[in-house]
C-alpha cells in the first residue's frame, strides 16, 4: 500500500483519548534514563525532575505544591529530554496527559482558548514536548493558555531546543511580543541539560540511502506490513494534510519504504518532512529508503537558519532509523 492513497481524518475525541507518550518511549523510565557522567547536567536535571514528580503540599493549610509550578527542560536535540519527560509522565499521579506543543495548539484551535483551559485545568500534570514558537499567534495563545491553567493550580512540565526567554527568535518579531515570552518563561524553573547527541552521528558518516534496486529487492522480501512511496508524490501529498494528522498515516504499518529521496527546494517542504519523521520515529516504525545521501535533503541554508535545531533532530533521527 501507499501512504499517498490514505487521507485521514481526526476528530476532537480521538485526539483527547491519544494524549500519551508514543510507543517509541513507552519504556522510558528515570531507571533506564543513563546520564552521562561528562554532563553532570544530565543527572542533575534527572533528580530534580523526579522530585518536582513526587513534590506534595507540606502542612494542613498549604493547598499549593512546593517547587516551581513549571519545570523546562532545555537542551540540543538527543540529550534525553523526551527520555525524561516520559519518565516524569510515568511516575505523576493522575489526571495527566502527554502531548506535543503541535498537539496542543491545534487542540486549542478545535476547542477554543477557554474551554481548552476549562478542559485542561481538570488535570494535575500536563506534560508537553517540543515547546517552541514558529508564529506570533502561538506565543499570544501559549501565554494566555499557560496562564489560565497554571494559575488554577496545573503542574506543567515542557521540553524544547530553546531557552525560554529565546522562543521566537529569527521566525517571527518577537519583540512585539517580549511581555508574552517574559510571563511565560517566569511561570518555569529552567533545567539546562549539556550534552552530545546519544545517537552519536558524525554528519560526515551519515549512513547511505540505499539503490532503487536494492530497495525494491528489499520491499519484495519483506513480510511485515509496509507501505511503498517515492519520495516527491509523499511530499505532495503531506502539504495536503495538516501535520497533526500525519501520525494517523501509518496506522497497521511496521515499516515505511521511501524511493527517491533528493533535495527539498522548499522550506515549508523540509519543514514537513521533519515532522513527518518524527511521527515515523515516536511511533517506533523502521524506515528503508533510496536516493539522495541525507545530508543533501535540507539546504545548508536551512540547516544554519531559524529552524536548525529542528532540521538537526531530522538528520539525527534519520541517521537511527537507517542506519
Amino acid at each position: 500500500m501507499r501512504l499517498t492513497e490514505r487521507h485521514p481524518e481526526v476528530d476532537l475525541e480521538t485526539l483527547l483519548q491519544g494524549f500519551a507518550p508514543p510507543p517509541r518511549f513507552r519504556g522510558a523510565t528515570f531507571g533506564t534514563y543513563r546520564p552521562d557522567p561528562r554532563y553532570p547536567s544530565q543527572a542533575l536535571a534527572k533528580e530534580r525532575l523526579r522530585r518536582w514528580v513526587h513534590d506534595r503540599p507540606q502542612g494542613l493549610f498549604r493547598k499549593r505544591m512546593p517547587g516551581p509550578q513549571g519545570i523546562y527542560l532545555d537542551g540540543g536535540f538527543g540529550v534525553g529530554k523526551t527520555h525524561l519527560l516520559v519518565a516524569a509522565y510515568l511516575e505523576a499521579p493522575p489526571p495527566k496527559a502527554f502531548l506535543t506543543f503541535e498537539e496542543l495548539t491545534y487542540t486549542l484551535g478545535l476547542l477554543g482558548l477557554r474551554e481548552g483551559a476549562r478542559r485542561f485545568s481538570a488535570l494535575r500534570y500536563l506534560f508537553i514536548d517540543e515547546f517552541e514558537l514558529d508564529d506570533p499567534g502561538n506565543a499570544q495563545m501559549a501565554a494566555h493558555f499557560l496562564a489560565l491553567t497554571m494559575e488554577r493550580g496545573l503542574r506543567v512540565a515542557t521540553t524544547s531546543n530553546t531557552p525560554p526567554g529565546a522562543l521566537g527568535e529569527g521566525r517571527f518579531n518577537a519583540e512585539q511580543f517580549k511581555h508574552q515570552i517574559q510571563s511565560l518563561a517566569k511561570r518555569f524553573a529552567v533545567e539546562r541539560i549539556e550534552g552530545e547527541d546519544f545517537r552519536h552521528r558524525d554528519p560526515g558518516r551519515l549512513p547511505r540511502p540505499l539503490s532503487d534496486a536494492e530497495l525494491s529487492a528489499r520491499f519484495r522480501e519483506d513480510p511485515r506490513p509496509k507501505s511503498l512511496d517515492a519520495f516527491p508524490e509523499l511530499l505532495a501529498h503531506l502539504r495536503a494534510l495538516h501535520p497533526i494528522r500525519y501520525r494517523y498515516l501509518f496506522g497497521g504499518l511496521q515499516v515505511v519504504y521511501l524511493k527517491g529521496l533528493e533535495p527539498i527546494p522548499d522550506q515549508n517542504d523540509a519543514l514537513r518532512f521533519v515532522h513527518f519523521v518524527d511521527q515515523l520515529y515516536n511511533l517506533g516504525l523502521s524506515l528503508v529508503a533510496s536516493g539522495a545521501p541525507l545530508e543533501s535533503l535540507f539546504p545548508e541554508t536551512y540547516r544554519h537558519g531559524a529552524f536548525a535545531k529542528k532540521y538537526g533532530r531530522a538528520l539525527s533521527r534519520l541517521a537511527e532509523l537507517l542506519g
